[in-house]
């Protein structure tokens, strides 16, 4: 079989509740992969219909396929984009033919996950849709009932990142600028109060995202705030992308989140339209799991 390099996208799952042992609640977190073994059961014993989430009329994902053994938890979603019916192209000939595909039709596209069952790591195959933010909103809101049942209060899907992330922001002379791009989702109640108002300003103007910059007043003072302000908001819903600007040795340094996420670049089996295979996909997986070191001890 052929195969092409895929590239899959490190994550830590968390588990948040209340923790009612002292006088005042505080949140707390915990993994605990019975509750998300069974939240993933429930939502495939769902019809298509039912879980299958909508956006904008032009896109739709749902759960495909799901399977666990005693150390992981495996499965792919299927999305497609539909609308659009554009004449077809030939690479060669250069001709052009009218396309066959009906408005409300849409070609799919395979993403796989993996969970590890002993500290909740999640990887997940890298798609510009089906990214962080819409993993988590799908499990929460097709997962609601468990969550409730199990005394949760949200699922958190963390970004994992390479070391060199926040040590490249510690290194900088300068911080002018930090950007926070925002996309329209569905508003948690429990989000920070500014990514609320930002996704509510995209509604009100139908946009699709939103920047929030933070311009640094005292460039070098400053930046003993940049490293909580970047922490505070990296893995809130709806948060897309984070962008630091500033200067290292007197030259314009930019330091992006996307490009800091631990991530793993293999070769997987393909079919004919160039989609994954599932097992392929499946051995490569558990192999990378395997080999990383545990996330909690």
């Amino acid at each position: 079989m052929p195969q092409k390099p895929k590239r899959f996208n490190a994550y830590q799952i968390d588990l948040h509740y209340l923790d009612t042992s002292t006088r005042n609640q505080t949140d707390a977190i915990m993994w605990d992969a019975a509750i998300v073994s069974e939240l993933w059961a429930e939502i495939f014993t769902l019809a298509v219909e039912q879980r299958t989430r909508r956006y904008n009329d032009s896109w739709l994902m749902y759960l495909d396929y799901f399977e666990e053994d005693e150390h992981y938890i495996f499965g792919r979603f299927l999305s497609a984009e539909y609308g659009t019916t554009g004449e077809l192209l030939h690479a060669d000939q250069l001709t052009l033919r009218p396309n066959p595909k009906l408005v409300r039709e849409g070609e799919t596209e395979a993403t796989y996950f993996l969970i590890k069952k002993v500290d909740g790591l999640l990887l997940l195959q890298s798609n510009i849709r089906l990214n962080r933010p819409r993993f988590e909103e799908y499990i929460e809101t097709l997962g609601a009932e468990v969550i409730r049942r199990r005394n949760l209060t949200f699922i958190q899907i963390c970004t994992l990142l390479e070391n060199n992330f926040f040590e490249s922001i510690r290194q900088l002379n300068t911080v002018h600028k930090i950007e926070i791009e925002v996309s329209k989702t569905e508003i948690a109640a429990d989000e920070n109060e500014a990514v609320r108002a930002l996704q509510n300003d995209v509604e009100e103007i139908s946009a699709t995202d939103v920047k929030l910059e933070f311009e640094a007043k005292y460039q070098r003072s400053g930046l003993k705030g940049v490293l909580p302000l970047v922490k505070k908001y990296k893995d809130q819903q709806g948060v897309t992308k984070i962008v630091v600007r500033g200067k290292l040795a007197g030259a314009e340094k930019v330091i992006k989140l996307d490009d800091s996420q631990e991530q793993y670049r293999r070769r997987v089996e393909v079919d004919t339209n160039n989609q994954p295979m599932l097992t392929s996909v499946e051995n490569v997986l558990k192999e990378v799991a395997n080999q990383r070191r545990k996330l909690r001890e």
